[in-house]
């Protein structure tokens, strides 16, 4: 009798184990991997990139990576002071259009303030790749600025080198050496220790 209840005891642990495999292959299938640049020029810049951070990986299915921090000059109107820059990635279980609905409501839920385009900002969350997806619209994939940005390509460098541009269909090495050779390399700060 024992015997009998301890194997009937098993089947079911191994058929929800069997149930749980089925559901995470299938949600295997559907993730893309994901590159989000985030950028700060406010007071505390680090704070605010920690915090974008541990917002995305809320949304993370695995496979996080994350460049260094550098502190760059500021692109736009000018009395702007510099940015702490950054790019990471991981996986994604949703679409873009989710995925972009996201990024704005977390800006919002860090207290970043509308001030227009290109002007300071306290947090910056922008989605420069979705997997191979090319679209127009809302969200522009890959986002049309990623091959004129040495602060998005020098940290999209650092992680993804051998990333291929859906679009362009080179890699991200190459994209920032055919920038480099357009325009004098900016001297980017490494930042080393948790700094305002």
């Amino acid at each position: 009798m024992t015997a009998k209840i301890h194997l009937w005891r098993f089947g079911l642990l191994f058929c929800r184990k069997n149930d749980i495999l089925n559901i995470y292959i299938y949600s295997v299938d559907s993730l893309e991997r994901v590159f989000v640049a985030l950028g700060s020029n406010l007071p505390d810049r680090s704070k605010h990139l920690n915090e974008g951070r541990e917002m995305l990986r809320k949304i993370s299915s695995g496979g996080w990576l994350e460049s260094p921090i550098y502190e760059t000059p500021p692109v736009g109107p000018a009395g702007q002071g510099p940015y702490f820059n950054q790019v990471v990635s991981f996986w994604y279980s949703g679409t873009s259009t989710r995925l972009l609905h996201y990024l704005k409501g977390a800006e919002f839920v860090l207290g970043r303030k509308p001030r227009g385009h290109w002007n300071s900002r306290e947090i910056d969350l922008d989605l420069l790749y979705f997997g191979k997806e090319v679209r127009q619209g809302r969200p522009n994939l890959p986002h049309p600025q990623v091959v004129n940005r040495q602060f998005v390509l020098v940290p999209l460098n650092d992680i993804a080198p051998e990333w291929e541009d859906p679009q362009l269909g080179i890699k991200v090495k190459e994209l920032l050496s055919n920038l480099l050779q357009k325009e004098e390399k900016i001297p980017f700060r490494v930042i080393t220790s948790e700094e305002p």
